[in-house]
């Protein structure tokens, strides 16, 4: 295996440094000290060039995170060695050009740094979603799913599950092929997004089924979510390649955690034995934990 060279251990370097500056009291500290230690060093050793030590700092800064705190260290650190050239140590003709770039780069610097760290956050989001994500619906995959549902039976929060097996699916699949099927699948994802709302989970669990787990104990907003994901899914239409349109239907299984299960594993087989007395049913229709279908 070939050893990294002194530029990505260099990048590394850095990068773990701004990692460990997670709050902006602990970046602004540092970034004070830093440009302390150059701007003094700059005026006792009367070197404009021991001003672009602020280089690494700003640098530093920016990778660190934040909007604005950057691009001021940067300005700072600009201004007040431009100031040490100009009061304490006068500036020669043939310094002039120096001095310009340095104060040119250093809020550069500070941007490329700000740029690395929005880089950073997105190759960190994607890998996150790669992980979690199911790559079709855009929503959870079954073991993000049961990591998260296993976290909230841990601190003891009670939630709801919902499952949505869609009919039709395999008939669908058999005959137009997969993507149609995929289309469905979206279609449904994306009610499931608009009506269930940011603050709950929803997954895809199989090839035709999806979850969705509603956190606290509000009946009432676990009853008007149902009744909202089966109204909107009657707007939501898939075009066939024959030109002819596919309603998307489902039926549907609700359990809840405790009272229907001691366990994330055991309230999903609750709502799956519901879910297959709504098939029986008919479409649309929502069987409960119970036995009653509605």
């Amino acid at each position: 295996m070939s050893r990294p060279n002194v530029t990505t251990r260099f990048r590394a370097s850095l990068g773990s440094l701004a990692g460990a500056l997670d709050t902006p009291l602990l970046r602004a500290a540092v970034g004070a000290f830093g440009l302390t230690v150059t701007v003094v060093l700059h005026a006792v050793l009367g070197d404009p060039r021991v001003a672009w030590g602020a280089i690494p700092i700003v640098l530093l800064t920016g990778l660190a995170g934040g909007r604005r705190s950057p691009m001021i260290i940067g300005m700072i650190a600009a201004v007040t060695h431009l100031l040490v050239d100009l009061l304490l140590l006068g500036i020669s003709t043939s310094e002039i050009l120096g001095v310009i770039l340095r104060s040119l780069a250093l809020p550069g610097v500070a941007m490329v740094g700000m740029a690395g760290h929005q880089v950073e956050q997105q190759r960190g989001r994607a890998m996150h979603r790669s992980v979690t994500e199911d790559p079709v619906t855009g929503l959870l995959n079954v073991r993000a799913f049961y990591d998260e549902l296993a976290s909230l039976r841990e601190s003891g929060q009670p939630f709801a599950i919902l499952l949505a097996d869609i009919r039709g699916m395999r008939a669908l699949n058999e005959r137009y092929g997969h993507p149609t099927g995929t289309e469905a699948m979206r279609a449904l994802a994306h009610v499931l997004r608009r009506e269930a709302g940011p603050d709950v989970l929803a997954s895809r669990l199989g090839s035709d089924e999806v979850a969705v787990a509603l956190i606290g104990d509000d009946r009432e907003r676990t009853g008007n979510m149902v009744d909202g994901i089966i109204n909107r899914l009657h707007d939501e239409q898939v075009r066939l390649p024959d030109g002819e349109r596919f309603e998307v239907h489902a039926a549907y299984g609700l359990a809840r955690f405790p009272e229907d299960g001691d366990d994330e594993v055991a309230v999903l087989r609750t709502a799956d034995r519901a879910k297959e007395r709504a098939k029986v049913a008919g479409m649309d229709k929502v069987g409960l934990a119970d036995g009653e279908v509605l």
